[in-house]
């Protein structure tokens, strides 16, 4: 009785997440367009207020309004995890906490971005954003048994910019190809390498590939050919990766994979900032 009440409860705060997403906030609801189209400085929205001013109301009513339900779905598996569950159970509970865990630090990173960028903007390895975005998605490629294989240049380079924010981009990326492989079967290889005085990262799957007609879709805000997809982790992806001064080359071909190239600048190696 009392896991089925728990769980009960569990779904509707997924429910009331999902209606305030559509139905938008009951203070001053900001336009969803106005934060996920990308957007030129030098306009402004139709009510007069600059595209920065929005995206920051969205962010803070967007933390409020998620973080009310994920905290209700966080008390709900803890109080099944005090009860008698099997090993199998547990795994998956934990999973879900260290889902809830994550979307409440993303939020937490986010509003920290809007708040002072520039601040933001460091020299980060590119072996180390990789690396944590792995582990961020471990419990994603583990469900899937998706093979990773890593082909790091001998020598680590530096980029400048937002780590939190290069790391969604990463992420992105590594969902979409993760989503696009077979369970059992697909295989993830991540190459880096410095070339032309830029730090490459190429990013690859063996999943069932875009379509040249899509392909010259694939960033454009709401265009998806993914079921229950929004169409809009890809067009974020270019818009972040612009702003940290990246090149994103896509190549694929239906039935064999994806990979995507992206070039940034480099700065200079590891070992040159070590000696």
């Amino acid at each position: 009785m009392l896991r089925g009440t728990i769980l009960k409860k569990a779904r509707a705060s997924i429910t009331e997440l999902t209606a305030d997403t559509e139905t938008g906030f009951a203070e001053k609801p900001v336009p969803f367009e106005a934060i996920i189209h990308i957007i030129d400085g030098n306009h402004d929205i139709a009510d007069g207020r600059p595209p920065l001013l929005l995206t920051n109301q969205f962010a803070s009513a967007l933390a409020h309004e998620v973080r009310n339900p994920l905290s209700n779905i966080s008390m709900a598996v803890k109080l099944l995890m005090s009860s008698e569950i099997s090993a199998e159970q547990k795994l998956y509970l934990d999973i879900i906490m260290r889902g809830s865990g994550r979307i409440n630090s993303l939020i937490t990173d986010l509003l920290t971005s809007f708040h002072d960028d520039d601040m933001l903007s460091a020299k980060h390895s590119i072996h180390q954003l990789l690396d944590d975005v792995l582990v961020m998605n471990a419990d994603r490629i583990m469900l899937k048994n998706i093979h990773v294989s890593k082909h790091y240049t001998t020598l680590d380079c530096r980029i400048l910019g937002n780590k939190e924010k290069i790391k969604i981009a990463l992420t992105n990326i590594i969902i979409n190809a993760i989503d696009a492989m077979p369970p059992d079967g697909g295989e993830l290889k991540l190459l880096t390498k410095s070339m032309n005085g830029n730090c490459i990262i190429e990013i690859q799957d063996n999943g069932i590939g875009i379509s040249k007609e899509n392909l010259l879709k694939i960033f454009n805000p709401y265009f998806t050919d993914k079921p229950g997809g929004m169409g809009l982790g890809l067009s974020t992806t270019m818009d972040i990766l612009s702003m940290n001064n990246c090149k994103v080359d896509v190549q694929s071909e239906p039935g064999k994979g994806t990979r995507f190239i992206l070039s940034f600048d480099r700065l200079q190696t590891v070992s040159e900032i070590t000696t």
